[in-house]
Protein backbone atom coordinates (compact mmCIF):
# COMPACT_ATOMS: atom_id res chain seq x y z
CA UNK A 1 0.00 0.00 0.00
CA UNK A 2 1.12 3.02 -0.70
CA UNK A 3 2.29 5.75 2.06
CA UNK A 4 1.29 9.04 2.49
CA UNK A 5 3.61 12.07 0.72
CA UNK A 6 6.17 14.22 2.93
CA UNK A 7 4.82 16.95 4.27
CA UNK A 8 5.94 19.52 2.04
CA UNK A 9 3.61 22.75 3.48
CA UNK A 10 6.53 24.83 5.27
CA UNK A 11 8.84 24.63 2.26
CA UNK A 12 9.67 26.65 -0.66
CA UNK A 13 10.34 25.94 -4.56
CA UNK A 14 10.69 26.95 -8.35
CA UNK A 15 8.28 24.86 -10.18
CA UNK A 16 6.61 23.63 -13.42
CA UNK A 17 3.31 22.48 -12.78
CA UNK A 18 2.09 20.50 -15.90
CA UNK A 19 -1.23 21.18 -17.60
CA UNK A 20 -4.57 19.93 -15.57
CA UNK A 21 -5.64 17.24 -18.19
CA UNK A 22 -1.93 15.85 -18.57
CA UNK A 23 -1.64 15.80 -14.45
CA UNK A 24 -4.72 13.71 -14.27
CA UNK A 25 -3.89 11.18 -17.18
CA UNK A 26 -0.56 10.82 -14.99
CA UNK A 27 -1.74 10.59 -11.38
CA UNK A 28 -2.01 6.90 -9.72
CA UNK A 29 -4.18 5.54 -7.28
CA UNK A 30 -3.19 6.23 -4.05
CA UNK A 31 -0.16 8.89 -5.30
CA UNK A 32 0.15 12.46 -5.02
CA UNK A 33 -3.02 14.42 -6.06
CA UNK A 34 -2.96 15.53 -9.92
CA UNK A 35 -2.96 19.34 -8.70
CA UNK A 36 0.14 18.43 -6.84
CA UNK A 37 2.42 17.01 -9.79
CA UNK A 38 4.78 19.36 -10.78
CA UNK A 39 8.50 19.64 -11.43
CA UNK A 40 10.83 21.13 -8.85
CA UNK A 41 13.70 23.53 -10.75
CA UNK A 42 15.22 24.56 -7.67
CA UNK A 43 13.84 23.50 -3.74
CA UNK A 44 14.97 26.19 -1.55
CA UNK A 45 14.45 24.52 1.72
CA UNK A 46 11.91 26.16 4.70
CA UNK A 47 9.51 29.06 3.47
CA UNK A 48 10.56 30.68 6.71
CA UNK A 49 14.41 30.71 5.65
CA UNK A 50 13.39 32.64 2.24
CA UNK A 51 11.72 35.89 1.13
CA UNK A 52 8.97 35.15 -0.33
CA UNK A 53 8.93 38.62 -2.53
CA UNK A 54 12.50 37.87 -3.50
CA UNK A 55 11.10 34.28 -4.50
CA UNK A 56 8.42 35.89 -6.61
CA UNK A 57 10.72 38.37 -7.96
CA UNK A 58 13.22 35.88 -9.16
CA UNK A 59 10.57 34.08 -10.88
CA UNK A 60 8.76 36.58 -12.05
CA UNK A 61 12.53 37.23 -14.01
CA UNK A 62 12.82 33.89 -15.24
CA UNK A 63 9.51 33.86 -16.71
CA UNK A 64 10.64 36.01 -19.82
CA UNK A 65 11.17 33.45 -22.14
CA UNK A 66 9.27 31.22 -24.52
CA UNK A 67 6.95 28.39 -23.00
CA UNK A 68 8.84 25.06 -24.26
CA UNK A 69 7.69 21.24 -24.69
CA UNK A 70 9.45 18.79 -22.38
CA UNK A 71 9.84 15.04 -23.30
CA UNK A 72 8.04 12.58 -20.37
CA UNK A 73 11.04 10.13 -20.76
CA UNK A 74 10.06 6.84 -18.68
CA UNK A 75 9.74 6.14 -15.11
CA UNK A 76 11.88 6.12 -12.59
CA UNK A 77 12.06 4.54 -8.82
CA UNK A 78 14.41 6.70 -6.46
CA UNK A 79 15.58 4.80 -3.49
CA UNK A 80 17.83 5.33 -0.75
CA UNK A 81 15.13 7.35 1.91
CA UNK A 82 12.81 6.47 4.23
CA UNK A 83 9.75 5.86 1.39
CA UNK A 84 10.99 5.13 -2.44
CA UNK A 85 9.78 7.65 -5.12
CA UNK A 86 8.09 6.65 -8.05
CA UNK A 87 8.88 9.44 -10.32
CA UNK A 88 8.38 10.17 -14.48
CA UNK A 89 11.48 11.31 -15.92
CA UNK A 90 11.37 14.60 -17.57
CA UNK A 91 14.04 15.79 -20.56
CA UNK A 92 14.31 19.03 -22.15
CA UNK A 93 17.49 21.22 -22.95
CA UNK A 94 15.26 23.95 -22.16
CA UNK A 95 14.72 22.52 -18.85
CA UNK A 96 18.40 22.42 -18.15
CA UNK A 97 18.78 26.28 -19.53
CA UNK A 98 16.08 27.12 -16.94
CA UNK A 99 17.31 25.23 -13.66
CA UNK A 100 21.28 27.17 -14.74
CA UNK A 101 19.56 30.17 -15.02
CA UNK A 102 17.23 30.03 -11.85
CA UNK A 103 20.61 28.94 -9.97
CA UNK A 104 22.26 31.95 -11.11
CA UNK A 105 19.44 34.58 -9.94
CA UNK A 106 18.89 32.79 -6.27
CA UNK A 107 22.86 33.69 -6.13
CA UNK A 108 22.50 37.13 -7.24
CA UNK A 109 19.49 37.97 -4.27
CA UNK A 110 21.73 35.71 -2.13
CA UNK A 111 19.26 32.37 -1.62
CA UNK A 112 20.91 29.84 -0.51
CA UNK A 113 19.87 26.41 -3.03
CA UNK A 114 20.23 23.21 -0.73
CA UNK A 115 22.95 20.81 -2.10
CA UNK A 116 22.29 17.36 -0.55
CA UNK A 117 21.42 16.22 -3.95
CA UNK A 118 22.66 16.62 -7.63
CA UNK A 119 19.48 17.56 -10.03
CA UNK A 120 17.42 14.79 -11.74
CA UNK A 121 14.43 17.00 -13.55
CA UNK A 122 11.28 14.53 -12.98
CA UNK A 123 7.74 14.84 -11.74
CA UNK A 124 6.81 12.61 -8.61
CA UNK A 125 4.08 10.48 -9.10
CA UNK A 126 3.76 8.64 -5.69
CA UNK A 127 5.64 7.57 -2.49
CA UNK A 128 6.24 3.95 -1.53
CA UNK A 129 7.45 1.56 0.91
CA UNK A 130 10.64 0.41 0.33
CA UNK A 131 9.19 -3.22 0.17
CA UNK A 132 5.57 -2.39 -2.02
CA UNK A 133 5.46 -3.06 -5.98
CA UNK A 134 5.38 0.52 -8.15
CA UNK A 135 1.65 0.81 -9.20
CA UNK A 136 3.01 1.41 -12.72
CA UNK A 137 5.99 -0.71 -14.72
CA UNK A 138 6.31 1.84 -18.01
CA UNK A 139 5.33 5.06 -19.06
CA UNK A 140 5.23 5.79 -22.71
CA UNK A 141 6.96 8.94 -24.01
CA UNK A 142 5.31 12.15 -24.59
CA UNK A 143 5.16 15.38 -24.68
CA UNK A 144 4.49 18.08 -22.12
CA UNK A 145 3.96 21.70 -22.18
CA UNK A 146 5.16 24.34 -19.51
CA UNK A 147 3.35 27.51 -20.31
CA UNK A 148 4.19 29.10 -16.48
CA UNK A 149 6.52 29.09 -13.73
CA UNK A 150 5.52 29.04 -10.18
CA UNK A 151 6.92 30.27 -6.99
CA UNK A 152 6.07 28.18 -4.13
CA UNK A 153 6.17 29.69 -0.57
CA UNK A 154 4.74 27.34 1.69
CA UNK A 155 0.79 27.21 1.05
CA UNK A 156 1.42 30.16 -1.40
CA UNK A 157 1.59 29.44 -5.32
CA UNK A 158 2.04 32.48 -7.47
CA UNK A 159 2.07 31.91 -11.32
CA UNK A 160 3.97 33.42 -14.16
CA UNK A 161 3.04 32.95 -17.63
CA UNK A 162 6.55 31.99 -20.05
CA UNK A 163 6.67 35.46 -22.58
CA UNK A 164 9.07 36.47 -23.73
CA UNK A 165 10.22 40.31 -23.51
CA UNK A 166 10.04 40.60 -27.22
CA UNK A 167 7.07 38.31 -27.65
CA UNK A 168 4.42 40.81 -27.50
CA UNK A 169 6.00 43.72 -29.44
CA UNK A 170 6.91 41.43 -32.33
CA UNK A 171 2.90 40.04 -32.57
CA UNK A 172 1.89 43.38 -32.22
CA UNK A 173 4.38 44.69 -35.34
CA UNK A 174 3.44 40.95 -36.79
CA UNK A 175 0.02 42.32 -36.91
CA UNK A 176 0.54 45.97 -38.33
CA UNK A 177 2.36 44.61 -41.23
CA UNK A 178 -0.55 42.57 -41.66
CA UNK A 179 -3.42 45.37 -41.67
CA UNK A 180 -1.03 47.42 -44.05
CA UNK A 181 -1.24 44.50 -46.74
CA UNK A 182 -5.70 44.81 -46.28
CA UNK A 183 -5.33 40.74 -46.15
CA UNK A 184 -7.64 38.47 -44.65
CA UNK A 185 -6.77 36.68 -41.52
CA UNK A 186 -6.22 32.81 -42.37
CA UNK A 187 -4.74 29.97 -40.57
CA UNK A 188 -1.93 30.77 -42.87
CA UNK A 189 -1.46 34.00 -41.58
CA UNK A 190 -1.71 32.79 -37.87
CA UNK A 191 1.07 30.04 -38.27
CA UNK A 192 3.29 32.78 -39.91
CA UNK A 193 3.07 35.14 -37.12
CA UNK A 194 4.17 32.28 -34.87
CA UNK A 195 6.87 31.82 -36.71
CA UNK A 196 7.64 35.54 -37.16
CA UNK A 197 7.79 35.90 -32.99
CA UNK A 198 9.75 32.95 -32.60
CA UNK A 199 12.27 33.95 -34.96
CA UNK A 200 11.73 37.86 -33.79
CA UNK A 201 12.74 36.52 -29.78
CA UNK A 202 15.62 34.53 -31.00
CA UNK A 203 17.29 37.65 -32.34
CA UNK A 204 15.76 40.19 -30.01
CA UNK A 205 18.96 41.81 -30.16
CA UNK A 206 19.14 43.19 -33.93
CA UNK A 207 17.27 46.70 -33.52
CA UNK A 208 16.12 46.01 -37.26
CA UNK A 209 14.17 43.13 -36.54
CA UNK A 210 10.95 45.02 -35.52
CA UNK A 211 10.89 46.33 -38.87
CA UNK A 212 11.00 42.88 -40.58
CA UNK A 213 8.79 41.83 -38.31
CA UNK A 214 6.63 44.55 -39.89
CA UNK A 215 7.42 43.12 -43.40
CA UNK A 216 7.31 39.60 -42.76
CA UNK A 217 3.10 40.50 -41.14
CA UNK A 218 2.66 42.44 -44.25
CA UNK A 219 3.89 39.88 -46.49
CA UNK A 220 1.40 36.95 -45.37
CA UNK A 221 -1.77 39.26 -45.33
CA UNK A 222 -0.74 39.82 -48.94
CA UNK A 223 -0.66 36.06 -49.58
CA UNK A 224 -3.87 35.53 -47.68
CA UNK A 225 -5.64 38.23 -50.00
CA UNK A 226 -3.92 37.00 -52.91
CA UNK A 227 -5.70 33.40 -52.12
CA UNK A 228 -8.83 34.88 -50.69
CA UNK A 229 -9.45 37.09 -54.26
CA UNK A 230 -8.40 33.74 -56.10
CA UNK A 231 -11.37 31.97 -54.41
CA UNK A 232 -14.03 34.64 -54.57
CA UNK A 233 -13.42 35.08 -58.43
CA UNK A 234 -13.91 31.18 -58.67
CA UNK A 235 -16.78 30.99 -56.64
CA UNK A 236 -18.27 34.19 -58.76
CA UNK A 237 -17.82 32.26 -61.84
CA UNK A 238 -18.64 28.78 -60.19
CA UNK A 239 -22.18 29.80 -59.87
CA UNK A 240 -22.68 31.05 -63.81
CA UNK A 241 -20.79 28.24 -64.90
CA UNK A 242 -23.07 25.71 -63.01
CA UNK A 243 -26.40 28.04 -64.22
CA UNK A 244 -25.27 27.85 -67.46
CA UNK A 245 -24.77 23.65 -67.08
CA UNK A 246 -28.61 23.34 -65.80
CA UNK A 247 -30.05 25.10 -68.51
CA UNK A 248 -28.93 22.45 -70.25
CA UNK A 249 -30.09 19.39 -69.06
CA UNK A 250 -33.69 18.18 -69.85
CA UNK A 251 -35.94 15.49 -67.85
CA UNK A 252 -36.70 14.25 -70.78
CA UNK A 253 -34.00 13.70 -72.10
CA UNK A 254 -33.28 12.32 -69.06
CA UNK A 255 -35.79 9.83 -69.07
CA UNK A 256 -35.03 8.73 -72.55
CA UNK A 257 -32.01 7.99 -71.89
CA UNK A 258 -32.69 5.75 -69.26
CA UNK A 259 -35.09 3.88 -71.11
CA UNK A 260 -32.88 3.54 -73.82
CA UNK A 261 -30.35 1.76 -71.23
CA UNK A 262 -32.78 -0.48 -69.21
CA UNK A 263 -34.24 -1.64 -72.92
CA UNK A 264 -30.83 -2.80 -73.74
CA UNK A 265 -29.73 -3.86 -70.71
CA UNK A 266 -32.87 -5.94 -70.14
CA UNK A 267 -34.11 -5.20 -66.54
CA UNK A 268 -35.85 -8.63 -65.90
CA UNK A 269 -32.34 -10.66 -66.88
CA UNK A 270 -29.20 -10.85 -64.47
CA UNK A 271 -26.85 -8.43 -65.18
CA UNK A 272 -23.32 -8.63 -66.19
CA UNK A 273 -21.43 -6.21 -63.38
CA UNK A 274 -19.04 -5.27 -65.95
CA UNK A 275 -20.79 -4.80 -68.62
CA UNK A 276 -23.71 -3.24 -66.69
CA UNK A 277 -21.19 -0.48 -66.18
CA UNK A 278 -19.94 -0.37 -68.89
CA UNK A 279 -23.29 0.41 -70.33
CA UNK A 280 -24.33 2.81 -68.32
CA UNK A 281 -20.72 4.72 -68.99
CA UNK A 282 -21.92 4.72 -72.52
CA UNK A 283 -25.17 5.38 -71.90
CA UNK A 284 -24.11 8.76 -69.54
CA UNK A 285 -21.34 9.64 -72.36
CA UNK A 286 -23.77 9.85 -75.63
CA UNK A 287 -26.44 11.95 -73.40
CA UNK A 288 -23.98 14.70 -72.42
CA UNK A 289 -21.68 14.64 -75.53
CA UNK A 290 -25.23 15.31 -77.18
CA UNK A 291 -25.23 18.73 -74.95
CA UNK A 292 -22.83 20.18 -77.90
CA UNK A 293 -25.78 20.05 -80.51
CA UNK A 294 -28.00 22.23 -77.65
CA UNK A 295 -28.40 26.05 -78.54
CA UNK A 296 -27.64 26.78 -75.05
CA UNK A 297 -24.06 24.96 -74.85
CA UNK A 298 -22.39 28.21 -76.25
CA UNK A 299 -23.30 30.00 -73.16
CA UNK A 300 -21.85 27.50 -71.41
CA UNK A 301 -18.75 27.62 -73.51
CA UNK A 302 -19.07 31.86 -72.91
CA UNK A 303 -18.95 31.33 -69.08
CA UNK A 304 -16.26 29.09 -68.76
CA UNK A 305 -14.42 31.10 -71.49
CA UNK A 306 -14.77 34.07 -68.69
CA UNK A 307 -13.94 31.99 -66.53
CA UNK A 308 -10.59 31.19 -67.66
CA UNK A 309 -10.10 34.86 -68.57
CA UNK A 310 -10.42 35.86 -65.44
CA UNK A 311 -8.60 33.04 -64.42
CA UNK A 312 -5.55 34.86 -65.92
CA UNK A 313 -6.12 38.14 -65.41
CA UNK A 314 -5.89 37.58 -61.72
CA UNK A 315 -3.26 35.48 -62.16
CA UNK A 316 -1.26 38.86 -64.06
CA UNK A 317 -2.21 40.67 -61.27
CA UNK A 318 -0.91 38.38 -58.52
CA UNK A 319 2.37 38.70 -60.11
CA UNK A 320 2.47 42.45 -60.14
CA UNK A 321 1.38 42.34 -56.30
CA UNK A 322 4.36 39.76 -55.27
CA UNK A 323 6.93 42.28 -57.35
CA UNK A 324 5.51 45.03 -55.70
CA UNK A 325 5.72 43.45 -52.47
CA UNK A 326 9.42 42.44 -52.90
CA UNK A 327 10.00 46.20 -54.08
CA UNK A 328 8.14 47.42 -50.71
CA UNK A 329 5.66 48.66 -52.07
CA UNK A 330 2.10 49.22 -50.38
CA UNK A 331 -0.75 49.82 -52.19
CA UNK A 332 -1.80 48.26 -55.06
CA UNK A 333 -5.20 48.63 -56.69
CA UNK A 334 -6.71 45.48 -57.13
CA UNK A 335 -9.99 46.40 -58.69
CA UNK A 336 -8.36 48.65 -61.31
CA UNK A 337 -5.58 46.26 -62.35
CA UNK A 338 -7.92 42.90 -62.42
CA UNK A 339 -10.26 45.39 -65.07
CA UNK A 340 -7.00 46.58 -66.91
CA UNK A 341 -5.77 42.96 -67.27
CA UNK A 342 -9.19 41.19 -67.68
CA UNK A 343 -9.57 43.78 -70.57
CA UNK A 344 -6.39 42.54 -72.52
CA UNK A 345 -8.46 39.11 -72.46
CA UNK A 346 -10.67 40.20 -74.84
CA UNK A 347 -9.24 39.46 -78.24
CA UNK A 348 -7.24 36.08 -77.23
CA UNK A 349 -8.59 33.25 -79.26
CA UNK A 350 -6.89 30.90 -77.26
CA UNK A 351 -9.27 31.46 -74.61
CA UNK A 352 -12.02 30.15 -76.57
CA UNK A 353 -9.85 26.57 -77.31
CA UNK A 354 -8.64 26.46 -73.66
CA UNK A 355 -12.69 26.65 -73.10
CA UNK A 356 -13.53 23.59 -75.22
CA UNK A 357 -10.71 21.91 -73.89
CA UNK A 358 -11.93 22.22 -70.56
CA UNK A 359 -15.43 21.58 -71.77
CA UNK A 360 -14.53 18.45 -72.84
CA UNK A 361 -12.93 17.61 -69.04
CA UNK A 362 -16.12 18.33 -68.23
CA UNK A 363 -18.33 16.30 -69.83
CA UNK A 364 -15.92 13.18 -69.20
CA UNK A 365 -16.16 13.82 -65.51
CA UNK A 366 -19.76 14.34 -65.16
CA UNK A 367 -20.43 11.40 -67.37
CA UNK A 368 -18.42 9.18 -65.49
CA UNK A 369 -20.03 10.08 -61.88
CA UNK A 370 -23.25 9.57 -64.15
CA UNK A 371 -22.45 6.19 -65.26
CA UNK A 372 -21.32 4.89 -62.09
CA UNK A 373 -25.07 6.64 -60.36
CA UNK A 374 -26.82 4.64 -62.92
CA UNK A 375 -25.18 1.37 -62.89
CA UNK A 376 -25.40 1.87 -58.74
CA UNK A 377 -29.27 2.64 -59.21
CA UNK A 378 -29.96 -0.48 -61.46
CA UNK A 379 -27.69 -3.09 -59.11
CA UNK A 380 -29.41 -1.83 -55.82
CA UNK A 381 -32.75 -2.75 -57.79
CA UNK A 382 -34.23 0.98 -58.32
CA UNK A 383 -37.37 1.05 -60.69
CA UNK A 384 -37.36 3.36 -63.37
CA UNK A 385 -38.51 6.57 -61.84
CA UNK A 386 -35.93 6.19 -58.75
CA UNK A 387 -33.37 5.88 -61.36
CA UNK A 388 -34.70 9.02 -62.66
CA UNK A 389 -34.99 10.95 -59.91
CA UNK A 390 -30.87 9.75 -59.28
CA UNK A 391 -29.24 10.86 -62.49
CA UNK A 392 -31.76 14.23 -62.50
CA UNK A 393 -30.43 14.88 -59.06
CA UNK A 394 -26.59 14.55 -59.72
CA UNK A 395 -27.17 16.31 -63.19
CA UNK A 396 -29.13 19.42 -61.80
CA UNK A 397 -27.00 19.38 -58.28
CA UNK A 398 -23.95 21.14 -57.24
CA UNK A 399 -22.10 18.69 -59.26
CA UNK A 400 -18.70 17.92 -57.98
CA UNK A 401 -17.20 17.02 -61.67
CA UNK A 402 -18.28 20.25 -63.03
CA UNK A 403 -16.71 22.45 -59.90
CA UNK A 404 -13.38 20.09 -60.08
CA UNK A 405 -13.01 21.82 -63.88
CA UNK A 406 -13.73 25.39 -63.17
CA UNK A 407 -11.43 25.18 -59.97
CA UNK A 408 -8.94 23.40 -62.05
CA UNK A 409 -9.18 26.06 -65.11
CA UNK A 410 -9.35 28.58 -63.35
CA UNK A 411 -6.17 28.08 -61.05
CA UNK A 412 -4.60 26.48 -64.48
CA UNK A 413 -5.14 29.81 -66.25
CA UNK A 414 -4.06 32.16 -62.87
CA UNK A 415 -0.76 30.16 -62.94
CA UNK A 416 -0.26 30.81 -67.03
CA UNK A 417 -1.30 34.38 -66.33
CA UNK A 418 1.30 35.15 -64.05
CA UNK A 419 3.75 33.40 -66.53
CA UNK A 420 2.78 35.11 -68.85
CA UNK A 421 3.38 38.57 -67.35
CA UNK A 422 6.51 36.77 -66.26
CA UNK A 423 7.94 36.28 -69.51
CA UNK A 424 6.62 39.41 -71.45
CA UNK A 425 8.90 41.50 -68.55
CA UNK A 426 12.35 39.29 -69.30
CA UNK A 427 12.24 37.48 -65.71
CA UNK A 428 15.25 34.71 -65.99
CA UNK A 429 13.83 33.12 -63.02
CA UNK A 430 11.22 32.34 -60.53
CA UNK A 431 10.16 30.80 -57.00
CA UNK A 432 7.10 28.75 -56.55
CA UNK A 433 5.34 29.57 -52.91
CA UNK A 434 2.92 27.02 -51.49
CA UNK A 435 -0.22 28.31 -49.79
CA UNK A 436 1.09 27.19 -46.63
CA UNK A 437 -2.48 25.90 -45.07
CA UNK A 438 -3.19 22.07 -44.91
CA UNK A 439 -3.37 21.11 -48.77
CA UNK A 440 0.38 21.42 -48.98
CA UNK A 441 1.69 18.04 -49.93
CA UNK A 442 4.72 16.98 -50.58
CA UNK A 443 5.41 17.94 -54.12
CA UNK A 444 4.52 21.77 -52.96
CA UNK A 445 6.98 21.67 -50.76
CA UNK A 446 9.38 20.19 -52.90
CA UNK A 447 8.74 22.53 -55.93
CA UNK A 448 9.14 25.69 -53.17
CA UNK A 449 12.27 24.24 -52.00
CA UNK A 450 14.04 23.77 -55.50
CA UNK A 451 13.12 27.82 -56.27
CA UNK A 452 14.68 30.00 -58.14
CA UNK A 453 13.81 28.34 -61.12
CA UNK A 454 15.32 28.93 -64.44
CA UNK A 455 11.75 30.29 -66.10
CA UNK A 456 10.63 27.12 -68.49
CA UNK A 457 12.03 24.67 -66.22
CA UNK A 458 9.78 24.93 -62.82
CA UNK A 459 7.35 22.10 -62.25
CA UNK A 460 4.16 23.14 -64.17
CA UNK A 461 1.22 24.67 -61.44
CA UNK A 462 -1.36 23.79 -60.22
CA UNK A 463 0.66 20.64 -59.40
CA UNK A 464 -2.48 18.76 -57.89
CA UNK A 465 -6.53 19.09 -57.43
CA UNK A 466 -6.96 22.26 -55.01
CA UNK A 467 -3.38 23.40 -55.99
CA UNK A 468 -2.25 26.85 -54.01
CA UNK A 469 1.11 27.70 -55.16
CA UNK A 470 1.90 30.15 -57.49
CA UNK A 471 5.02 31.74 -59.20
CA UNK A 472 6.78 34.68 -57.64
CA UNK A 473 9.31 36.62 -59.49
CA UNK A 474 10.53 40.22 -59.20
CA UNK A 475 9.77 42.70 -62.29
CA UNK A 476 9.90 46.43 -63.29
CA UNK A 477 6.77 48.08 -61.62
CA UNK A 478 7.15 51.05 -64.19
CA UNK A 479 4.62 48.96 -67.00
CA UNK A 480 2.06 49.12 -63.94
CA UNK A 481 2.43 52.56 -62.43
CA UNK A 482 -1.45 53.30 -62.75
CA UNK A 483 -1.57 50.14 -60.73
CA UNK A 484 0.16 51.37 -57.65
CA UNK A 485 -1.76 53.82 -55.77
Amino acid sequence: MSVASPDYSDGCMIALYPPPDLAEQLAVDGGLPAEELHVTVAYLGAAADVDGDALREVVAELAGRRPFTAQLAGLARFTGGAKDVLVALVDSPDLEDLRRDTLDALYERGIQVPREHGYTAHLSLSYLDTDEAAPLDRLEAQPVDFTALSAVHGTDRTDEALAHPMEAPAREAFAVGWALSGGPMTERVRTACETAVSIATEAADDPDILRATIDLGRLEGMWALLFQRREEQQALHMVEVRRQWRELISRDEITAMVDRLRHQLGVTEALDPGRLRAEALAAAKAMLRALADLSGFSALRIALRNAIAAGRAEGMVNAVAIAAERAGRVGLDWNIAFKDAYRSMERLDDLWADAGGWLGRMIDGVAGDLGRTLADGLEGGLDRDALIDAAADLLTGDSEAVAFVVDWAMTTAADEGALALYQSEGVLQLDIISAGDGRVCGACIDAEAGSPWHIGDQPRLPLHPNCRCCLAADVSLAHFANWIM
